[in-house]
């Protein structure tokens, strides 16, 4: 079904819901002179509004989201993917991480080396700075300062944050990997965050497999499904295998005209006979139109031969055979196809709903309106 008829059939729902209740609610009002009281809002008695979530289509293949959220938010499908992340361009890959909690990237810098923990510390800001030396033991700032060859620790307290910062400056790269230690989370997430690209990649990098897949549960499908198109086309059919049956047969769905003529010719008989047997009569008329047999004698035909009078049939009208199909049996025929087809079908499914899901982003609110409404 289209976006366009399911905005039109949602839309003519709640039409026909609302005309049976203003209905309902006239026959039951008194007349307008027997009516006082105040005038106003009333909430208890208020309804929310249907939206077209609250309407259930059956039939309707599911969503942008019902297809790879499920499929790619499962933990094992997220840490193939986590696997897959060095092959993208360090800009890209600061793009999942910066959905990353400040616990988790505080957890990677731990990990980090002393030069670029050091790194990290110069980026703090003068006040950052001074709260991670406050949060030291009175014997750890006398040590510290000492270093910096600042003997009255009482004559540093009495500092601004700005000749605090600048002393801390001398301190070695060890010494400030030290002092970054006492920073809290974010303060470490912040400063990390002010670090240019190559030094923030290199640092996240170190990351496990573990916390990519975390960093990638954040990521929107359309994000995650970038990172699947870098993978091959092996590594794209084992993840996509991953995903459930309303998902791999939602993805069928999307696929062109020629690949499901494909997906159908694996079909067995009595699956292709299933198919032809939930169309309705002017349905099969066109499926059977070029195959120069009419419905009543295809009808008495034997199982076997049926079969192969629809293997005959227009791609167009395989292809629409196979939209009959139940969704168990769309997605045990697709698991038939060879690899490299459902790789494919799989690549061209995810590119559509990206680029359905750009055009859901740009596209206003009223455009929308104005197109459903026609």
């Amino acid at each position: 079904m289209s976006r366009k008829s399911t905005t039109l059939l949602i839309t003519t729902s709640v039409v026909i819901i609302a005309a049976v209740a203003f209905f309902t609610s006239n026959r039951n009002n008194p007349p307008s002179d027997q009516v006082t009281g105040a005038i106003g809002t009333v909430d208890k008695y208020r309804s929310e509004q249907i939206t077209p979530s609250d309407v259930d289509i059956q039939g309707q293949s599911p969503t942008s989201d019902d297809v790879f959220a499920t499929w790619l938010n499962d933990t094992a499908t997220l840490e193939e993917l986590a696997g897959f992340m060095g092959r993208l361009s360090p800009q890209e890959r600061l793009k999942f991480f910066d959905r990353a909690t400040p616990e988790m990237a505080a957890m990677i810098i731990e990990r980090a080396t002393v030069a670029e923990k050091a790194s990290v510390f110069n980026r703090a800001t003068p006040e950052e700075r001074a709260a991670m030396v406050a949060r030291m033991t009175p014997d750890e700032r006398r040590t510290f300062l000492g270093k910096a060859n600042v003997a009255d620790v009482a004559a540093f307290e009495k500092m601004s944050v700005t000749e605090k910062s600048a002393i801390l400056d001398r301190l070695t790269p060890a010494e400030k990997a030290t002092i970054l230690e006492r920073a809290i989370p974010a303060e470490k997430a912040v400063a990390l965050g002010r670090c240019d690209v190559s030094e923030r990649a290199i640092i996240l990098d170190r990351a496990t497999v573990a916390e990519r897949a975390q960093v990638l549960g954040r990521a929107t499908p359309s994000e995650r499904a970038s990172l699947y198109e870098r993978c091959t086309p092996a590594e794209k059919a084992a993840v996509a295998n991953r995903m459930s049956i309303e998902g791999k047969a939602a993805v069928l769905d999307r696929a062109a005209v020629a690949e499901k003529a494909s997906v159908f010719d694996r079909a067995t008989p009595s699956e292709k006979v299933t198919m032809y047997d939930n169309l309705t009569v002017q349905e099969k008329t066109v499926v059977l139109e070029k195959t120069n047999i009419t419905i009543e004698s295809f009808a008495r035909q034997s199982l076997d031969e049926r079969a192969a009078v629809l293997s005959r049939a227009t791609p167009e009208a395989r292809a629409q055979l196979l939209d009959r199909a139940s969704v168990q049996a769309k997605a045990e025929i697709f698991a038939r196809a060879p690899e490299m087809e459902r790789a494919q079908i799989f690549e061209r499914a995810i590119a559509t709903e990206r680029a359905n899901l750009a055009n859901e982003k740009s596209t206003p609110t009223m455009e929308k309106a104005s197109a459903a409404s026609n």
